[in-house]
């Protein structure tokens, strides 16, 4: 058994329980703001703001979805799912931008009703004060989730992170739109939730995108980079069919490499592993790292390059 398994999934769960703890002081947080907004925005009568509000409990919303994807991807492997259930969690990133394009719908109808009976709304200055402090909130809660989001490298902080973001923009948007409104522009409100919802649709079209190439299985690592790692312990004459796929915490790579042919089955055994440590130092991401060992005879090298790696049959 190898012995840096056990600490590898020990780790792997102590980053799961610290996501889940982020996401969850993270949900009280955007309850928070979106019941302020949601309140105001239909006392006021403020399109506007009650559209920030209905985005800031996408917010809310998309915390439940994490922790839910969290509870999933921190169960081991088992007999039906050997690579484990990380996807889970991008599963659940898969869903926030879900939960913004259904978002987007409901704010875009309230805007066009809001066109076929116009009403100028009633902001006063408790509704400044009701902005500003959820715009204090919603920046620490930006600031606190791309950090972990980053030393964690966690798909669904950093994606959770985009949509708050998208948020505090947002709110600027209702902060001008108040101004104008106070002026007496009337489709002021109008406008800043039209633009709402442009900024909330470019954020799930981002986090999209994000998911899908994970999903997809996209390469993860460039194989040049990879090839140039593996040749750099002695012995290893070429490297070719080099994989990866996974989200960037959780890379699946496997390769092929070419060694003397009089190498004792010992001795290549060995040598495979050497390279598997050598990759798992130069890429702290890789959980599996499958080596195929080969004799460097004429049949078994590569004879051109593919996707930016060397390609051979078999």
């Amino acid at each position: 058994m190898n012995r840096a398994w056990p600490v590898r999934a020990e780790r792997a769960a102590a980053r799961l329980k610290h996501i889940a703890y982020v996401l969850r002081a993270i949900l009280a947080l955007n309850v928070l703001v979106a019941l302020a907004k949601l309140l105001y925005g239909y006392r006021s009568g403020a399109i506007a703001i009650a559209a920030d509000g209905f985005h800031s409990l996408l917010d809310a919303a998309s915390n439940v979805i994490g922790l839910v994807g969290i509870g999933a991807a921190q169960r081991p492997p088992d007999s039906n799912h050997p690579y484990g259930h990380r996807k889970y969690e991008t599963f659940a990133a898969l869903g926030i931008a879900m939960m913004m394009f259904v978002g987007c719908y409901g704010i875009a109808t309230a805007a066009l009703e809001r066109v076929r009976s116009p009403r100028l709304p009633d902001v006063t200055a408790q509704g400044f004060a009701v902005l500003a402090l959820t715009l204090a909130i919603n920046v620490v809660v930006v600031v606190i989730e791309r950090r972990e989001g980053k030393r964690l490298t966690s798909e669904l902080l950093l994606s959770d992170a985009a949509h708050t973001g998208s948020d505090v923009l947002a709110s600027l948007l209702v902060l001008a739109s108040f101004v104008a409104i106070r002026a007496g522009w009337m489709w002021a409100d109008v406008i800043a939730a039209a633009l709402i919802v442009g900024l909330i649709l470019k954020a799930g079209i981002a986090i999209l995108q994000g998911t899908l190439s994970t999903l997809s299985d996209e390469r993860r690592l460039p194989p040049a980079e990879v090839e140039a790692a593996a040749l750099e312990e002695p012995g290893v004459l070429e490297v070719h069919n080099v994989r990866s796929r996974g989200p960037g915490d959780d890379i699946h790579l496997d390769l092929h490499i070419l060694l003397d042919p009089a190498t004792a089955l010992a001795d290549a055994h060995a040598l495979g592993h050497r390279v598997e440590r050598r990759l798992r130092e130069r890429w702290a991401g890789l959980t599996d790292v499958i080596v195929h060992v080969e004799p460097a005879l004429d049949a078994e090298r590569a004879h051109e390059r593919v996707g930016g790696g060397l390609k051979a049959e078999g």
